[in-house]
């Protein structure tokens, strides 16, 4: 069953691709060889399993999913600001905190704290800055679909819930027309999508201490917080494309197959500390945090380049 899932990416992504390619439109500004939106393969596939579940949360993330693709898909066909997106991040952290009522504990080893506003706040800030740092991410060939499908697969272990190992395999279907050199691009629409899913996943696990969350979600984590850190050290906006992010370095110093090859090892090595901390308590966040310095480095060396990123 899983492979069929696998066959839906590939000619999923196959048909799409050649669909906007005669149309001539979605055509990536860079390179026009390219199609942009590959994420729109995804969408319907996720809004589907969302409006079969019969909650009012999963309701209130469809509509989420649907109002961020939308965000994606125009960005892609013509471009949207930073802080436009961000603006509309915000709105569905908004309508999310509301579906849940407000209340939202964070949880840190084997303690719950809930203070009202600040949890809220904390929650929102989480939403936004993670549903961004994975569009932040998507500056490779591969990069977006490969950290995907390991976190999909991964919150799949946790929550035994299909739609993630589903969306994970056609994501892993997508890789064949992804992979460098790419004739399609998740672009926006992608990049928002699975961050949107992901993000929301991994925030509706209460029973998940948040430093496992954290550790699994390293590879955006620590990419988005030095790139944003680096950008204000400059006095440039945040918004300001660089090509001084992880994958960046990895894929100048490798080329793009070993690079991606690289950032699918720093995935694994991610979910597998969060895996540990699960089965061995707080002592892994050690380990833990020698892994985000190491990663923060690395961020660090990248040439000083601008660069249109997709």
């Amino acid at each position: 069953m899983l492979f069929l899932y696998v066959a839906v990416g590939i000619f999923g992504g196959y048909l799409y691709w050649k669909v906007m390619e005669g149309l001539g439109i979605f055509r990536d500004r860079v390179n026009p060889k390219k199609i942009r939106g590959g994420g729109m393969v995804l969408l319907p596939v996720i809004l589907w399993y969302l409006l079969r579940m019969p909650t009012a949360v999963s309701t209130t993330l469809a509509g989420v999913v649907a109002l961020l693709g939308a965000v994606g898909i125009l960005d892609d066909y013509r471009g949207v600001s930073g802080y436009v997106k961000a603006a509309f991040t915000l709105v569905s952290a908004l309508l999310i905190l509301w579906s849940l009522g407000w209340v939202l504990p964070i949880r840190v080893a084997t303690y719950e704290v809930y203070v009202p506003v600040l949890n809220e706040i904390f929650w929102t800030l989480f939403f936004v800055g993670f549903v961004n740092a994975f569009n932040v991410i998507d500056g490779k060939d591969g990069v977006l679909l490969m950290t995907a499908a390991i976190l999909l697969s991964y919150l799949y272990i946790l929550t035994g819930e299909v739609m993630y190992l589903h969306v994970a395999a056609i994501s892993v279907g997508l890789l064949v027309w992804n992979t460098p050199p790419a004739r399609l691009i998740m672009g926006d629409t992608g990049s928002y999508v699975l961050g949107m899913l992901i993000t929301s996943a991994f925030l509706l696990l209460p029973h998940i201490p948040l430093e496992a969350r954290l550790l699994a979600l390293s590879f955006p984590l620590v990419d988005t917080l030095t790139t944003v850190l680096r950008r204000l050290r400059r006095g440039q906006s945040i918004f300001q494309a660089d090509r001084e992010h992880i994958h960046h370095v990895l894929y100048s110093r490798f080329g793009d197959r070993w690079g991606l090859t690289a950032v699918m090892l720093i995935n694994l090595v991610s979910v597998g500390l969060a895996h540990l901390y699960l089965l061995y308590g707080p002592l892994v966040m050690v380990p833990g945090l020698i892994w985000w310095i190491l990663l923060a480095l690395l961020s660090s060396v990248g040439p000083q380049l601008t660069d249109t990123v997709h």
